[in-house]
Parts: structure tokens; sequence; C-alpha cells
């Protein structure tokens, strides 16, 4: 029995790193929502959106080519080619530039040290590989070790910001910074020391540029529906309102993240070894009932804290918004194993197909919403583009698959 419970415990360790880096997550939303301003925590959101599209995007999709043309050869040796090093190694310099002039353009009215923020965004773009380098190599509990160490920083420096009343609110900006470089220079130095990089040239650098670009587009797509709806927020509304909506998100969102994350996590390496429609379909039905029962209970547990006060925050203000963003929560767990069997099995015919009908779709969702100026409208749209995605993802590999 103990055996047992070890065993497991082990196995699924890598899922307890996962909550706990999620649940780290929110209460330092929760404390920081407390001691900061309603103008500051605007601020304190739009930075950490920032930082989470970087650590997504900053790769430009280049994580995907990867995972698809990299594998583990022997115990702690990985054969990649080194055209890709070379590609990962220039962009993890250069987008953190294009980020923080896009910062500055976009978010003039936050200031923040440049010299941090520029060395920040290069630790979450490289962390991005360093994390999918232990993933590669099945390191997973060191992968999510580097890909959520930082949020354990951040209720650290929360905590303190809580207990110390004369913490500013630039202080603690700069600390979160500087963490997340730390992390960088620990998981660089342990991933190169632990992990060895063999080369062949078994893939032209054609190919390579030429996935690499389908992959860009399907994670920037990926980045607006993860983050768009923020944005959009942002753009309509007001610093202090954007607050509002994304410690709604992190409230209402994080536990559907939280399997999201996993399932993406484990899935597509379970579906790159081994693949079938049926055990396609039967994880999909879990997983959309498990969405379903999860946003029973959050709901639940939104109108209790709500009874009792306990948060300085009014729920019964935004209840239709609350009500969208579980359905938004249910529709993304649902999509976490229809993108994993995607981006394992799918053809670069398949993506190139995909991303252009999903574009041609999403394009037509978004110009229809512009014509509302609600929180509700931004969202029945993302809603709507997951829906969208899921549908054209499933229908697109499963046809791939039969005409095989």
């Amino acid at each position: 029995m103990l055996n047992s419970i070890i065993f497991h415990g082990k196995k699924h360790f890598s899922f307890v790193l996962i909550i706990l880096g999620a649940g780290c997550f929110f209460l330092s939303n929760v404390l920081f929502k407390i001691i900061f301003t309603d103008l500051e925590y605007g601020q304190y959101s739009i930075l950490m959106t920032y930082l989470s599209v970087m650590y997504i995007l900053g790769l430009l999709g280049l994580e995907q080519i990867f995972l698809r043309y990299s594998f583990q050869s022997n115990n702690n040796i990985i054969t990649t080619q080194k055209f890709q090093i070379k590609l990962v190694g220039w962009t993890i310099l250069i987008t953190p530039i294009i980020g923080i002039l896009s910062f500055q353009f976009y978010f003039n009215e936050v200031y923040i040290n440049q010299f941090l923020l520029y060395f920040s965004s290069l630790s979450m773009v490289a962390l991005l590989f360093i994390f999918n380098a232990f993933r590669l190599n099945t390191n997973f509990v060191i992968a999510q070790f580097v890909s959520n160490f930082w949020r354990f920083f951040l209720i650290f420096i929360a905590i303190i910001a809580f207990f110390y009343k004369n913490v500013s609110f630039d202080y603690a900006i700069n600390a979160i910074l500087s963490s997340t470089i730390f992390i960088f220079i620990v998981g660089f130095i342990f991933c190169f020391k632990k992990i060895r990089f063999i080369f062949d040239e078994n893939v032209s650098k054609k190919d390579l540029m030429f996935t690499a670009f389908q992959f860009f587009i399907s994670i920037t797509t990926f980045s607006f529906l993860a983050f768009g709806d923020r944005f959009l927020v942002e753009y309509k509304f007001s610093v202090e309102e954007f607050g509002n909506y994304f410690y709604l998100t992190n409230f209402f969102l994080a536990p559907f993240s939280i399997f999201q994350n996993y399932i993406g996590f484990k899935q597509l390496i379970f579906f790159k070894k081994e693949f079938s429609v049926s055990i396609f379909n039967a994880f999909n039905k879990k997983f959309l009932l498990l969405g379903c029962g999860l946003g029973i209970l959050l709901f639940g547990i939104s109108y209790i804290v709500n009874q009792y006060e306990r948060l300085n925050f009014d729920f019964d203000k935004y209840t239709n918004v609350i009500i969208l963003l579980i359905i938004m929560g249910v529709v993304r767990l649902y999509s976490a194993s229809i993108n994993s069997a995607f981006e394992a099995k799918t053809n670069i015919k398949s993506l190139q197909k995909a991303n252009l009908i999903f574009i041609f779709f999403a394009v037509l969702i978004i110009g229809s919403s512009t014509f509302f100026q609600s929180l509700e409208a931004i969202v029945i749209c993302i809603i709507l583009i997951w829906l969208v995605r899921c549908i054209i993802m499933k229908k697109i590999l499963i046809r791939q698959l039969n005409h095989a």
C-alpha cells in the first residue's frame, strides 16, 4: 500500500508542482490585490500578462520544432540539429527587444526599469526552451520546477510585502523581475550540465524554417486565445478594470489551466509514442466531464466566498462574466487533449490548412465583436474562437489519419 502511494506520488509529482505553482500565483494575486491600490494592481496585472506572453510566444514556436525533430537518443543525451540551437539562441536574444519596445508603446503608463525588463523577458523566453529540453529528456519533475519556480518566488515577495507595509510598488516589481533572472541562470547552468546535445543533419534548414513559420502562426493564435481578452479589456476599459478582470481570470480560469497545462504537458509525449482515435475520443470525453464538474464547484465556491465577504472583491457585480469565464474554462480544458494530439500527429500540410481556416474564422468573430462594448461580449468572442479552434483541429486531424 505504502509502496503504491510512493510510486503514484512520484509518477504525478510534476502535477503536484503545477498545482503548487498555480496556487502560489493565485495567492500572490489575492495578497497583491490587498496591498496595491487599484491602479497599481492594474499595472501589476499588465506586467504579469506581459511576462506570461513572453514565456509562451517569445520562442516564436521554435520549441515545437525542437520537440518534433529532436529526440532522446540515450539517457541525458538529446539528438537535434545545430541550426535549431543557433536559431533558438538568436531568438532568445532578439524577441525580448521586440517585447520591451511593444511594452513601452502599448503600456507607456506603466514605468518599469528597462534593464530589468529586458533581462527578465530574456529569462522567460529562455526558460521555455530549458523546460522543453527537460521535458524531452523525460525529466518531468525538473521541467515543472523550471516552469513554476518563479511563482514560488512571487508568493514569497507577496508575503513580505503584505507583512511589511512600507514595501513600495516599485520595489516589489523589481524583486519579481530579478527573481526570474535568477531562476533562468540556475536553470541554464543545470540544463547544460545534465543534458548533452549531439547533432545530426536529418532535417534540412528549409524544412525547419517552413515548419517553424507554421508553428509561429499556430502559437501566435494560441497566445491570442490565452491573453487576447485581457488586451481587449485593457484597450476598451481602464487599467483598474483590467486589474479586476485579471483577478477574475486568475480566480476562475486558474483551476482549469492547472489541468490544461498538465494534460498538454503529458499527453503530447504520450500521443507522440502511441495514438488511436478511440483513445483520443475517450480522453476528450473524460476531460469535458471533468471541466463541467470543476465549473460547478468553482461557481459554488465563489458564491460562498462572496456571502462571507472573505475577499475584498464584489463577485456579484461580475456574475455574468464569471459564468462565461467558467464556460471558457470548460472549453479550454476540452481543447487540451485535442491540441496535444494535433501537435504530436499532424503533418505540415494539415497544420498549414488549420492555420488558414482558423485565422479566417477568428478575424470574422473578432470583427463582429468590435460593435459591442462590454466585458461579456469580449469573453463570448474568445469562447467562440476557442470552440472554432477545437473543431477545426479535431476534424483536420481525424481526416488526415483516415487518409493515411
